[in-house]
């Protein structure tokens, strides 16, 4: 069985793998308007020549320059006009044009990615209290709070200034702890109790991911191919805790249902994505409502998580006796 799910996971990087050659062309209809253009050369020239304007302290201390700064009043500008007359919102540079607060790009998103790193946070005293330090699962649970407060840090940093450097360790991150809830998954669906059970497929999910990311650091960073395969791995996923579920109602666990609704619920929260609309109130869009939803899914992931570790060692001592 654990040869099986190792062939699945080194095939499951493959396919990532072949999809290398996909592409997306990331442009936006609002950067080529010509009133846009128009306007950020005109404050460039009048704001920007000769140190003519000096930011605000909060402005300077997120990276904001005088020409990132006409490019958003501009953005800003030419949304309010389109919204005064009627016309479509146009996104600039691959994002919508939101209104900052205090410098930051995206608040409603930082305000939910904080939100949800704090429910990992949350969920520290309920793993390392719930489960006994001898208990397998607590030290990849223990893990798991660790790399979802991270992954959620991650997000609220980009999402407060887009840069190649927080983009990139978004991106790495989401996909990292979409393969650890995979890892999570298999590790539970085997029953593997030690770490000489478990690196072979430590392995065969790290080695891939690996691959992953050095070729978006050091080949191309195509979005295209990155959504694909993280879109690969949250599939596996998917059926690797589906297959959970089947083996908790085989062996009468109360609660067997949870991970396929946590699973559906998960899903339909990411399928918000689908949704690409201009933002309601010029903050929230459907990427932040995403990660709105997911807050309270993290906080039963980690209760089911918990109270399976222990039925299954419930489990495990009715069947020595």
């Amino acid at each position: 069985m654990r040869a099986r799910l190792l062939r699945l996971c080194v095939g499951g990087g493959l396919v990532g793998l072949l999809l290398l050659s996909i592409g997306v062309v990331r442009a936006s209809s609002g950067d080529r308007l010509v009133t846009f253009q128009g306007c950020v050369r005109q404050c460039e020239v009048d704001e920007c020549l000769d140190g003519a304007t000096t930011l605000p302290l909060h402005l300077r201390a997120l990276q904001w320059t005088c020409e990132s700064n006409c490019d958003y009043v501009c953005q800003r500008r030419v949304t309010r006009a389109a919204q005064q007359q009627g016309r479509r919102v146009h996104q600039f540079h691959g994002k919508w044009p939101f209104v900052r607060v205090l410098g930051v790009q995206e608040p409603a998103s930082v305000v939910f990615s904080v939100l949800n790193g704090a429910m990992h946070v949350r969920s520290w005293r309920l793993v390392r209290s719930g489960l006994a330090p001898s208990h397998p699962m607590r030290l990849w649970l223990s893990v798991f709070v660790v790399l979802g407060v991270w992954t959620w840090l991650c997000s609220a940093v980009f999402h407060v200034r887009d840069f190649p450097l927080t983009e990139r360790l978004d991106y790495f991150s989401a996909g990292l702890n979409v393969l650890y809830i995979l890892f999570l998954g298999i590790v539970r669906m085997l029953r593997l109790n030690s770490w000489r059970q478990t690196r072979v497929v430590a392995l065969a999910c790290m080695v891939p991911y690996v691959l992953h990311v050095a070729y978006l650091s050091l080949v191309r960073f195509d979005y295209g191919y990155n959504m694909a395969a993280n879109a690969a791995v949250g599939v596996l996923s998917n059926i690797v805790w589906f297959v959970v579920t089947v083996q908790a109602y085989r062996n009468g666990q109360p609660f067997w249902w949870k991970p396929a609704v946590l699973i559906v619920l998960t899903d339909a929260a990411f399928s918000l994505e689908m949704f690409d609309f201009a933002p309601v109130a010029d903050t929230f869009d459907a990427h932040s409502l995403w990660h709105a939803a997911t807050i309270p899914i993290v906080a039963h992931w980690y209760m089911f998580l918990v109270d399976d570790a222990r039925w299954d060692l419930r489990l495990e001592q009715m069947r020595k006796e």
